[in-house]
């Protein structure tokens, strides 16, 4: 039985790397504590989960500036439009080369022109393009997000892609279930 997803939530594996290794930890390699993709792969794989969808639908995908404009290029080649780029201000964060701090990440949500989910009526406009939660673990989305997302589509089906953890309400897919708490 396939199902059918009016929601897809997505934090991809990106083909990101940590920045040189701190004085104050000479034995931390440059890895991520997680297996990362191509762009390309991070794509085909959630193809098929796209081709899951309900006529009307959005998909709420997790990027960073280094592939903010290559993620709304491939999803445009999929036939979707950015509705809004959502910055997750984390209150603190890494500086790279010890210049500027990065303390934020993108929730781009994606629609097909025609067939957007719109959010339940008591909630347009509640929420802000600007979410500020801390940041707790690595890679760990911030709990406002997903309420966000539960209290605009209370009844819909939803999927997290690359998932950590298991959610109540939510369909999980992903190899590292469970890895964070």
């Amino acid at each position: 039985m396939v199902l059918i997803y009016d929601i897809i939530y997505t934090d991809p594996p990106w083909p990101q790397k940590k920045s040189n290794p701190r004085k104050a930890r000479p034995n931390q390699g440059k890895e991520l504590d997680y297996q990362t993709m191509s762009v390309e792969d991070c794509f085909s794989i959630q193809d098929q989960f796209f081709a899951q969808t309900a006529e009307k639908h959005n998909v709420f995908m997790w990027t960073i500036d280094k592939f903010l404009h290559e993620t709304e290029q491939q999803m445009s080649k999929r036939g979707y439009k950015c509705h809004a780029r959502i910055i997750w201000d984390k209150e603190n964060g890494i500086a790279p080369a010890y210049t500027v701090r990065l303390s934020h990440e993108y929730l781009l949500w994606f629609y097909k022109p025609g067939h957007i989910l719109m959010p339940r009526r008591e909630v347009r406009g509640v929420y802000s393009d600007v979410m500020r939660e801390k940041s707790t673990k690595h890679s760990k989305k911030p709990e406002c997000a997903y309420r966000m997302i539960e209290d605009m589509f209370p009844d819909a089906n939803k999927i997290e892609l690359f998932a950590r953890n298991t959610r109540d309400g939510w369909h999980s897919w992903g190899n590292e279930i469970g890895s964070v708490s």
